[in-house]
């Protein structure tokens, strides 16, 4: 029996990135069907961790990490000690970063994703189908085919297939992902590989750790010990050692021993999860591939030492989503879709070689060499002015961004008022293309370019000391400050397309309106 169905947008893979993509596309007023394999919410936690930048991402679909019983904000440090648990390094997390959010949020995945799937279900025009699985791929110059079958048929019933036709494809389905695999897309692998066991434990008890989140980085064994998403649920990650096998560690009882030293037996807590995982560092060399793009886990694998793996996977999915809008709506070409690969290259690129820098660290286990690291670290520690200046953040590849220095970094989201109303920007003001200005720095726009631009969906905010908007915490006015700029153009991604003066304005708008168009205004 087969069946074949009609969408804008397949989406294969139904974990946070497909949640995501499924909710916003619907959102938008796309037909949208989200194929997952697995029949029911995956019952184990894998990510733990996302940054304010996600949760600024999260708010956009109505979630809120500060009150959210699946998120458990962070304000302490990341500490990283050595076998006598000296300190090496304390990296700070506490309070909000430049997205309005907390810095840091642990949480526990299969409850996160309850969360999203209730959002997703208040849209009419998506639809989860769960228990298929993606077995064929095919695409034309209109479209794309995929063909599912049931993953679970009923015991002697010939399994169900379904056809589904889209006019674009999104692979969100793991690291081992189909849609990348029937691609033929290749990937780069830097070399890392480190196996871990890992441990998602649930103590009858709240443990307190000062600070919650620490790396130990003992050559007798290297440990992470961080939160799991609430007062309870704790996760520890183990080296595997040399001379140990994976099957020793996939042994409960060799988890059971680990844990003693910590006090944790079956008596006193449960053990959710129990594997063994290769920590990697990997990116597919493509992302698009005609009518179907690939994302998440699909698309690039990192370690988890930054905390940034499912982080990149929803930042993915943002790129897409604003991109694909644009062109399904007819108000951009499709080649604005080729930007997507090498924009997110860069920047994921950036958190791998960034996360295996940490597991550089944390996985040594020579005595001798850890001992120099350890001099090394403490020194910096003892005077923080031997400490090497810090790099800058993460920001996108080539693609859609103009020159300016600042131009492909994030961008901030500050306390406002308007209206009488005092809340974060995207509360209050909304969302997509956005011409932040200093007051009375738009006078020089042009009303056609205005005009055309307000056509595209962009919103034209002037904040600040005598604006409609007030900057209620400076933040704006810091950062206009610290551009030198009079205005910033940033992309519904929240990253920044363009910064500078008030009479450069009109060019920079309307330049940025023929690329996004691909014709001139007016023309």
């Amino acid at each position: 029996m087969s069946a074949h169905i009609d969408v804008d947008v397949i989406i294969v893979g139904y974990g946070p990135v497909g949640q995501y993509l499924a909710y916003k596309l619907g959102h938008l007023g796309y037909d949208v069907v989200a194929l997952e394999r697995y029949p029911d919410v995956y019952g184990y936690p894998r990510a733990v961790h996302f940054d304010d930048e996600i949760a600024r991402l999260f708010q956009s679909i109505g979630l809120n990490s500060d009150d959210n019983p699946a998120v458990a904000p962070y304000n302490n440090l990341y500490r990283w000690v050595n076998e006598d648990k000296q300190v090496l390094v304390d990296v700070d997390w506490r309070g909000a970063g430049r997205s309005g959010w907390h810095t840091s949020n642990f949480f526990y995945q299969p409850d996160l994703e309850k969360e999203i799937n209730a959002i997703v279900a208040t849209e009419s025009r998506t639809q989860v189908l769960r228990g298929w699985t993606a077995i064929g791929l095919e695409q034309d110059a209109d479209g794309v085919t995929i063909t599912a079958q049931e993953t679970k048929p009923a015991a002697g019933v010939e399994p169900t297939t379904r056809t589904f036709r889209g006019r674009y494809a999104i692979g969100v389905d793991g690291a081992n992902s189909f849609v990348r695999e029937s691609l033929g897309l290749t990937m780069t692998d830097l070399g890392f590989e480190f196996d871990w066991l890992i441990l998602d434990m649930f103590p009858n008890e709240p443990m307190d750790f000062d600070p919650p989140a620490w790396q130990w980085c003992r050559p007798s064994g290297p440990t992470t010990v961080v939160p799991g998403g609430n007062p309870h649920r704790r996760r520890w990650e183990y080296l595997r050692m040399p001379g140990e096998t994976i099957e020793e560690l996939n042994d409960e009882a060799t988890a059971w021993k680990r844990l003693e030293e910590f006090g944790l037996t079956p008596e006193n807590s449960v053990m959710e999860r129990h594997t063994v995982y290769t920590f990697r560092g990997r990116w597919a060399d493509e992302w698009r591939k005609g009518r179907v793009l690939i994302a998440g886990d699909a698309a690039h694998l990192m370690p988890p030492f930054a905390g940034q793996g499912m982080c990149s996977g929803i930042r993915d999915a943002e790129n897409i989503v604003w991109k694909l809008d644009a062109v399904l709506s007819g108000r951009s070409p499709d080649s604005l879709l080729d930007t997507y690969g090498p924009e997110r290259t860069e920047h994921v690129r950036y958190w791998i070689d960034f996360s295996i820098g940490l597991g550089q660290v944390i996985c040594i286990t020579d005595p001798e060499v850890a001992a120099g690291r350890d001099a090394a670290m403490m020194a910096v520690v003892a005077d923080p002015s031997l400490a090497p200046p810090p790099p800058p953040p993460a920001h996108l590849g080539e693609g859609l961004k103009s020159s300016h220095a600042a131009a492909g970094f994030l961008s901030y989201q500050g306390v406002v008022a308007v209206n009488g109303e005092t809340g974060k920007f995207d509360d209050l003001l909304g969302y997509g293309w956005t011409v932040l200005a200093r007051p009375g720095s738009l006078a020089g726009l042009s009303g056609a370019t205005r005009a055309a631009a307000e056509g595209h969906g962009f919103r034209f905010v002037e904040v600040g000391e005598g604006a409609a908007v007030a900057d209620v915490e400076g933040t704006y006015t810091r950062w206009f400050d610290e551009l030198d700029a009079d205005a910033v153009i940033v992309r519904p991604d929240f990253y920044v397309y363009d910064v500078g003066s008030d009479d450069g304005l009109d060019d920079a708008v309307s330049g940025l309106l023929d690329t996004l168009t691909g014709h001139a205004v007016g023309a």
